[in-house]
């Protein structure tokens, strides 16, 4: 195959250009006094930000600065955990325990304030006597009857804790060595013992409202609650609340001079809260 002939006319335009650049080509590059080229002053960067970026900065501290105030606000709004202070006995007993406020506390002890006055109706003379014996406020041991057992004599617990203050076999052996494990029953000798064991348990703790809580959980279990030791077992938090706030309505249902219960009249000695069936002096 033959060549292709070259374009007569564009060899032609092509030539024409090689021409004017012959011609012009010295005036581009060959000058006699070529133009000094000034230099430049050495441009020293600052370091201070421009107005905008200025602005732009204040705009972002105090963004930022917003951000963190609405952090520690919302820090500052969270409730901070309550502070125990342990080995303080009655004082460590009342922070750790359920509050009084409590409904629960408050539902149980209306039902216990009930249990407490049927047992005063019954026994006032035992907790009398048996309060006096051992040093211990008559309507407290009443208050307890009626959280532990409503005021029955019969009443059986759960866990084999049985009669009028709810005596688990153990304790009972403890506290009543010479007595049967049926005469727990005896709402006589049920109240003896558990005046016997409050007092026992108030000289271990050095507190009878320690002695509260221990009639519930044990000695031992106390003074490692104190401690920080261990938690309530179960809803023994709220034993001592309901009991303390049993005892404060019995006293103050028996504050007035004279008060039926079940027939009987019953006056209150407040200096010792010790009750006397009217005319049994």
């Amino acid at each position: 195959m033959s060549e292709p002939k070259p374009n007569e006319e564009y060899l032609s335009y092509e030539r024409l250009l090689d021409d004017w650049w012959d011609t012009h080509k010295d005036d581009v590059y060959l000058r006699e006094d070529p133009v000094a080229v000034e230099e430049d002053e050495p441009v020293v960067q600052s370091l201070a930000p421009s107005p905008q970026e200025s602005i732009s900065m204040d705009f972002d501290e105090e963004e930022s600065s917003a951000i963190f105030v609405e952090e520690e606000a919302i820090e500052e709004e969270e409730p901070a955990p309550p502070s125990v202070t342990y080995g303080e006995g009655a004082s460590t007993l009342k922070q750790l325990s359920a509050d009084v406020r409590d409904p629960d506390v408050k539902n149980r002890s209306l039902n216990a304030y009930q249990g407490a006055l049927i047992a005063l109706s019954k026994y006032a003379e035992e907790f009398n006597k048996y309060g006096d014996l051992y040093d211990v406020d008559p309507l407290l041991i009443a208050s307890i009857a009626g959280y532990e057992s409503g005021g029955n004599p019969d009443a059986i617990g759960p866990t084999n804790d049985v009669g009028l203050m709810q005596f688990t076999p153990r304790t009972w052996q403890e506290i009543m060595p010479d007595r049967s494990l049926d005469e727990r029953l005896d709402p006589v000798l049920s109240i003896e013992a558990a005046a016997k064991l409050l007092d026992r348990e108030r000289q271990a703790l050095n507190s009878i409202d320690l002695a509260v809580l221990a009639y519930n959980v044990g000695v031992p279990r106390v003074g490692q609650i104190m401690r920080g030791d261990s938690e309530f077992p179960g809803q023994s938090n709220m034993y001592w609340p309901v009991v303390s706030l049993t005892h404060e309505m019995v006293r103050g249902a028996l504050k007035q001079e004279l008060m039926a219960v079940s027939d009987d009249l019953i006056e209150i000695n407040t200096d010792r809260g010790l009750i006397t069936p009217v005319g049994s002096q």
